[in-house]
């Protein structure tokens, strides 16, 4: 077992019969339309980086954690004091007895307050996110950090075994989530390596309702797109809606209440309940979404990784034009800053510069 994002994933085996069926194939079409769900940090010619499933749901692991944590630091002072305060007309093998119990009770303690500050540490002083980036000039996809590896994940675009990912009910919402997921197989077929990628999304529908089968699909238009870019580069898919990732408290609410309008539009009475009660929780959801993103550094990719001929994001029309290999921008495309909204670029006929 290996920890990727808020779930546990089992290494070290064969594909389940669950998920040889949902595997989406790089070689055939997943879908007849695409989309991002806005799920795309930055897209040029060379590649294409994403978000993983931990990025939009950070917060919610802190969230439990910090009620996990007083209560285990309750169960051992309390049993502490239990020990130093032993009954006054308990002796021998009763005593024994009842420290036996106090000490199993610490022991809990203990492992609900580790448990707690790991939990923490997951999502606070750690990366601000866990890029996954596929490039289509070398066909390697690569995940900043994942499940098996405590650095870059890497595997062929034609070798990585991706499915869509159905996990367990939501306790609160009590909505389905899918996702994303790509295996790292050895040669045996043996599942090494895995990481999530893309945006997950929720449904109160059993997946063979047509409300669930139409919200699953979004996944394979996600996947679609990824396979299309890969295929044909920029001018192959349409423009994305880009991730901010900035740190801000406004970009924290923009990520934690992403799935209101979704859950509200599938006209079921018990999620636009939900949706109501559990605002005032999504509110300090955002706030500690905000903490670890504040805490945490960003994320560097190797050097030989990084290479990047772009730092725009095209808009509107395919346009190709190039200048020493490099891909020209043109008016009105994207400057990727940091900037809040991203500045549109505009053409000048008097000044202009060009570095290799």
């Amino acid at each position: 077992m290996a920890w990727d994002g808020p779930f546990w994933v089992k290494l070290r085996r064969q594909l389940t019969d669950e998920e040889k069926p949902r595997q989406l194939r790089v070689d055939l079409p997943a879908s007849s339309q695409t989309q991002t769900d806005r799920s795309v940090f930055a897209m040029n010619e060379s590649w294409l980086e994403m978000t993983n499933t931990a990025y939009l749901q950070r917060g919610m692991l802190t969230y439990g954690c910090l009620m996990l944590l007083p209560l285990g630091v309750l169960f051992v002072g309390g049993m502490i004091w239990a020990m130093l305060n032993p009954p006054p007309n308990t002796h021998g093998a009763e005593l024994a007895l009842a420290m036996a119990f106090v000490v199993c009770f610490m022991l809990f303690g203990c492992f609900l307050v580790f448990a707690s500050l790991w939990g923490l540490h997951q999502e606070n002083f750690t990366w601000t996110r866990i890029p996954i980036r596929f490039n289509r000039q070398t066909r390697m996809v690569h995940a900043f950090r994942g499940a098996g590896a405590k650095g870059v994940i890497s595997v062929p675009w034609e070798r990585a075994f991706f499915f869509i990912e159905q996990l367990s009910k939501d306790p609160i919402s009590r909505g389905t989530p899918y996702g994303l997921r790509c295996h790292v197989l050895d040669d045996q077929g043996c599942v090494t390596q895995s990481f999530s990628f893309g945006r997950r999304v929720y449904t109160l529908d059993d997946e063979t309702t047509e409300n669930g089968r139409s919200i699953v699909h979004n996944l394979n238009d996600q996947f679609e797109y990824i396979r299309r870019y890969m295929e044909g580069g920029t001018s192959g898919v349409p423009a994305p809606d880009l991730v901010r990732t900035e740190v801000s408290f406004r970009n924290s609410c923009r990520v934690v209440f992403r799935n209101d309008k979704k859950l509200l539009a599938e006209g079921n009475i018990v999620a636009t309940l939900l949706v109501r009660v559990l605002k005032p929780f999504a509110a300090l959801t955002a706030v500690l979404h905000y903490i670890g993103m504040r805490t945490s550094r960003e994320p560097v990719w190797p050097a030989d990784l990084d290479a990047s001929p772009t730092s725009f994001a095209k808009v509107g029309a395919p346009h190709t034009l190039t200048v020493m290999s490099k891909q020209v921008a043109l008016e009105g495309d994207l400057c990727q800053c940091k900037c809040e909204p991203l500045p549109k670029l505009i053409a000048s006929q008097t000044t202009g510069t060009h570095s290799a």
